[in-house]
């Protein structure tokens, strides 16, 4: 609870620290289009829990009960700039690597079956998280910027659970759609070093919350393309009208990767 309110904090103290008046922008950030492209180590943890009928299903670890892995993943960002302070910017991450193959280590339903326990349970999760969202940069200046950001966030997912020699198998797959509203910005220490903050989200009350983080620092190799590394983060949970169904997921993890502005 208490990171949800320290982490708008953390973003603004980053991005506005020593902006000066607004003048002439950072001779990097005179771009048009800008792409990033970035290794995120992305691990997978939280919980799930699918119902039938009137009955909630059993509220199941990814890790210790289904034994769903992290390998990682990439993410693909880009933005365009439409004159000196507003931009569109969107992203995307594939989420296409994440598997589990366990025994069962007891008894538990989910969806339409009932799985034992001793039984051998395979789960697959598949899917992509793209967004899409415009940026106003009210604060310019030669130390970088400052601005708010209105958009939406995309989970489009399926998942599957089986148990092969039972012959059970239960399929799920949805797309959730979630309006969101953001700070971002980014202050230069110097001509080539900068540290940039971006914090995210929505609340639905007791019915879920999205919320994403992201802390960075980079090194300009040239104004046109510049390196760097950090942290991201991305919570969503979410349940349905009737309580029975639910998720709760986190994926966090160090991030590093390439930027390029033209």
């Amino acid at each position: 609870m208490t990171g949800r309110f320290l982490a708008p904090g953390v973003v603004l103290l980053l991005a506005i620290s020593g902006l000066a008046p607004a003048q002439d922008v950072p001779s990097s950030e005179r771009y048009i289009l800008r792409a990033e492209y970035t290794r995120w180590s992305a691990n997978l943890s939280g919980h799930v829990q699918k119902g039938f009928g009137s009955e909630g299903g059993t509220l199941l670890d990814l890790a210790d009960d289904l034994g769903v892995g992290s390998p990682g993943t990439w993410q693909l960002k880009a933005t365009a700039r439409l004159g000196s302070s507003f931009k569109l910017r969107g992203s995307y991450v594939p989420l296409d690597q994440y598997r589990g193959d366990v025994i069962a280590k007891t008894n538990f339903s989910y969806g339409t079956e009932f799985y034992f326990a001793d039984s051998r349970v395979l789960t697959s999760i598949d899917g992509k998280y793209y967004t899409g969202e415009f940026e106003w940069d009210f604060q310019r200046g030669q130390s970088g910027f400052f601005g708010v950001f209105a958009g939406v966030k995309v989970f489009d997912v399926s998942s599957v659970v089986v148990a092969p020699q039972d012959a059970k198998r239960v399929v799920q797959a949805s797309t959730l759609p979630i309006p969101v509203l953001g700070l971002a910005g980014r202050t230069y220490y110097g001509r080539r070093f900068s540290m940039e903050g971006e914090f995210s989200g929505m609340t639905i009350g007791n019915r879920g919350h999205v919320w994403e983080l992201s802390l960075y620092a980079r090194l300009n190799l040239s104004d046109r393309l510049a390196v760097g590394g950090g942290i991201h983060r991305v919570t969503l949970q979410g349940r349905d009208r009737s309580q029975r169904d639910s998720i709760d997921i986190k994926l966090g993890g160090w991030q590093y990767g390439v930027e390029l502005s033209l």
